[in-house]
């Protein structure tokens, strides 16, 4: 059974509505942190087109984590560390590593997506930081097979940009 709100009074909840009709109802003091949601008072629903089921859920845990502080600020450059100390140390805690490391690229990059869609900066800089930290030191062929990424030039294109090093 629903809580009943009288009328005129505002519910201190929101039913967010993933693009899969999953529904989750959250305080509305959660989605402070979203851009997008953080002028809603209550008392309706909120479609998100762009969140499935699944990227909902993990979005709900991390507002429900981070409800009364924000991430740590996310040094530049990067330390030189392990992407383990990296998590643990500099992102913030145990809960942020156990958190993002439990998810496979594809689920990161989806869920910054819907991040994105939201638009919650402390959660979008946190799955950048671990993505870029982790594919800091790899090469060229390296990234692009992490990421799925084809190459479309051709070996003369290749050879052109060859001729001017970065270094």
């Amino acid at each position: 059974m629903e809580d009943y709100v009288p009328p005129g009074i505002e519910s201190n909840k929101v039913k967010l509505i993933s693009n899969d009709n999953a529904t989750r109802e959250v305080n509305v003091n959660l989605l402070k942190k979203s851009k997008i949601l953080k002028d809603n008072q209550g008392g309706e629903e909120v479609k998100l087109n762009e969140v499935d089921a699944k990227n909902l859920d993990l979005i709900i845990q991390y507002l429900e984590h981070y409800k009364d502080m924000e991430p740590k600020e996310i040094p530049k450059p990067f330390p030189d560390t392990t992407d383990e100390e990296f998590m643990k140390g500099i992102l913030n805690d145990e809960w942020t590593y156990n958190y993002l490391t439990n998810l496979t690229l594809e689920e990161l990059i989806h869920l910054i997506n819907a991040a994105n869609y939201l638009q919650i900066d402390g959660l979008i800089n946190i799955i950048a930081a671990k993505i870029a930290h982790e594919t800091r030191n790899g090469d060229i062929e390296e990234v692009m097979q992490k990421f799925g990424i084809q190459c479309d030039m051709t070996e003369e294109e290749i050879a052109e940009i060859d001729k001017y090093p970065l270094d």
